[in-house]
């Protein structure tokens, strides 16, 4: 009795795969117009990283003014001004390209890609700034401790780029994944 079952259901197995190997698999996403998961999930996150961006501007403007008291950081206040907008293009481009991701809307790729670009600018701006202010930020602190405030300082600003990075290249990656979804639901409508 086992042994006939387990016959049958090699042979079930063997007609399946034979069958599969037949004909070419199709993505699920791309056979009944739903968007591939990983655009979907990225798309959500953008919303909620971008929707977090708008209270943080308004604590960067309370930042922006303490910093025009401080003649030590002076130097670094017109790249200040540079980050904050690139930060508030982010915000808007950023939530404006989510939704019209999860909407399936091609223009949803513009304001992507601007959020993409003003992103890098911001990142720029602030590892130049958190450099070149990171002498006059850790004076307060003396001796071994000072040494180990500046690892810290040094750990915390990698692990801060090394993250924005890898986010921002999921978003990239989510933004060209719609694009190729858009195309191949434009040609099987067409």
């Amino acid at each position: 009795m086992v042994n006939e079952n387990r016959e049958d259901l090699d042979d079930f197995l063997a007609e399946d795969s034979a069958e599969t190997a037949r004909r070419p698999r199709r993505s699920r996403s791309a056979s009944n117009g739903n968007l591939p998961t990983f655009v979907t999930v990225m798309a959500i996150i953008d919303l909620i990283v971008c929707g977090l961006r708008v209270p943080l501007l308004a604590l960067s403007v309370i930042g922006i003014m303490a910093m025009l008291n401080n003649p030590q950081m002076g130097s670094v206040v017109g790249l200040t001004f540079l980050s904050l907008g690139a930060e508030a293009l982010t915000a808007v481009c950023g939530l404006t390209a989510g939704i019209g991701m999860l909407m399936k809307k091609p223009w949803a790729t513009i304001p992507g890609w601007i959020a993409a670009v003003c992103c890098l600018i911001s990142l720029g701006s602030n590892i130049y700034t958190t450099l070149n202010t990171l002498d006059a930020t850790l004076a307060q602190f003396q001796g071994p401790q000072g040494e180990a405030a500046r690892v810290g300082a040094y750990v915390g600003l990698a692990g801060t780029i090394l993250f924005r990075l890898v986010l921002l290249g999921c978003y990239i990656v989510a933004l060209r994944m719609f694009t190729n979804w858009i195309a191949r639901n434009r040609t099987a409508e067409a």
